[in-house]
């Protein structure tokens, strides 16, 4: 017998979130290292200072990039959004003075061997030899082309008689 739609919906839901929550980590972290984020920074007394990861992201859904873009942000903050209609995210931040700055971001699915495959040093293609000549033969058809060559030359040219027009 097959589970009734509401809890189909609910655990689709369920994952839905789940799934979201871990892009969100992902993309976080991500997001702080590209920035350099505040890690290991040091304070004015010369002491190093870490700073605790933010475990959970709340995402504003928008609809587009024009939504993102119009997204309001107060100096000092970020904000992440998930795009309603598109397998893309945003993040605007605005710095304490007031400039923003917008990145967009395309989700994709890679399964585990494409991971794999990404890290792996590629091997470099086989170049099939049979279709090359070897450089002894090539050697000997150039001296066989520079004899021929040589020989044309030392023949005499027959000279070529015309009739002289008497004018």
């Amino acid at each position: 017998m097959y589970p009734n739609n509401s809890m189909l919906n609910q655990q689709m839901a369920q994952l839905d979130q789940e799934y979201a929550q871990r892009k969100a980590n992902i993309m976080q972290s991500f997001y702080d290292q590209q920035q350099g984020g505040n890690w290991g920074r040091q304070n004015a007394q010369g002491t190093q200072q870490s700073q605790t990861p933010s475990q959970n992201v709340n995402w504003i859904y928008v609809s587009g990039v024009d939504g993102a873009k119009n997204q309001i942000v107060q100096p000092g903050q970020t904000v992440w959004m998930m795009d309603n209609n598109e397998p893309y995210f945003y993040v605007k931040s605005v710095d304490k003075i007031g400039s923003p700055e917008f990145h967009a971001f395309f989700f994709q699915e890679v399964s585990e061997s494409e991971i794999n495959q990404r890290t792996m040093p590629t091997e470099q293609p086989q170049i099939d030899l049979s279709q090359y000549v070897q450089r002894s033969e090539f050697d000997a058809l150039k001296a066989q082309l520079e004899q021929l060559t040589n020989t044309q030359k030392k023949q005499p040219q027959k000279a070529n008689k015309g009739v002289e027009e008497n004018g």
